[in-house]
């Protein structure tokens, strides 16, 4: 049975191309071996001696239609994961056996009524100003979770963000899917990002989101071998689906609670966050008037530290 080669993200194994020999490598449980298309063996990495071994493989990998496909019991097998194969569900078991430590916040634990307003996807120069501009006024903080790509191309609004007192944070150099990336890919998103921050406004944070909330477990040991942490969220406002304001303060009204983590954006496509515009300082005086006080992700994260 042949799977995509990046199933094995989900595993926690490092999955890379070498583009040379034309082979998946991957790494894991102290393994390291490629997988080169269309032949029936595979290339070991012994550690003891710095140099590479001839192994053997079931059945050879394939490319089709551009997506590397690898014999998954052999794969799984020479990462020493468990295979067993349940004939009555007549479906295949694999016990990976690798051990990745959890690393997401999608909410404080503080027992105050704190609230982190975050925005996702720019910076940029037609919502951005205009949700600053809103911020200044209300005298409230938020956490911008910035492109690196965008802040190359905007670095004005970026220095803006930082000087009005905002939280910063890595949201990936291109806004890809990541599990869709080989692993030196998506380190590579999140090191650009960290570079470029560095180079626009003199800092660099230890927050990161993923586009789409989404990643691999693999994904993950890359966020803690980068010492990033996972910022996910509790309020998801769906502005860039283009809700009306309405719409958007109903949702955060009813989804949100101490601790919580509002999810908006600042991108440029079309009109499609006129409605999170126009919602953002009802929010905020709505939540005022409940007791709630905003701050940064930053913030609610220290809190949450002295809190344990």
């Amino acid at each position: 049975m042949l799977v995509p080669a990046l199933f094995f993200k989900h595993t926690g194994t490092l999955v890379d191309w070498n583009d040379e020999y034309r082979s998946v490598v991957f790494q894991a449980n102290n393994r390291k071996f490629a997988v080169p298309i269309n032949k029936t063996f595979t290339d070991d990495f012994d550690r003891s001696t710095g140099t590479w071994k001839r192994g053997a493989l079931s059945t050879e990998a394939i490319e089709f239609q551009g997506e590397i496909f690898v014999p998954v019991v052999d794969v799984a097998k020479k990462l020493q994961m468990d295979v067993t194969y349940n004939s009555q569900q007549n479906r295949t078991f694999i016990t990976t056996n690798i051990s990745v430590k959890p690393n997401v916040f999608a909410k404080g634990q503080s027992t105050e009524k704190l609230v982190a307003l975050t925005f996702d996807d720019g910076p940029e120069n037609h919502y951005t100003p205009m949700i600053l501009d809103v911020l200044k006024e209300k005298g409230v903080p938020a956490t911008f979770f910035v492109v690196g790509q965008e802040v190359k191309t905007y670095p004005n609004m970026m220095r803006r963000i930082v000087n009005e007192g905002h939280g910063i944070a890595n949201h990936t150099w291109s806004h890809p899917d990541l599990r869709k990336k080989w692993s030196s890919e998506v380190r590579k998103e999140i090191e650009l990002t960290q570079q470029e921050t560095q180079i626009t406004v003199g800092r660099r944070s230890d927050l990161f989101r993923p586009p789409y909330g989404a990643y691999t477990k693999a994904d993950m040991l890359i966020m803690n071998q980068l010492g990033m942490r996972n910022i996910m969220w509790s309020v998801d406002t769906l502005d860039w689906s283009g809700l009306s304001a309405d719409q958007i303060l109903e949702i955060v009204n009813r989804d949100v609670s101490p601790g919580g983590i509002i999810l908006q954006h600042n991108f440029q496509y079309g009109r499609l966050l006129d409605g999170s515009v126009e919602a953002l300082p009802r929010i905020i005086d709505d939540l005022q008037k409940r007791g709630y006080r905003f701050v940064t992700i930053q913030t609610l994260l220290e809190k949450q530290n002295t809190e344990r």
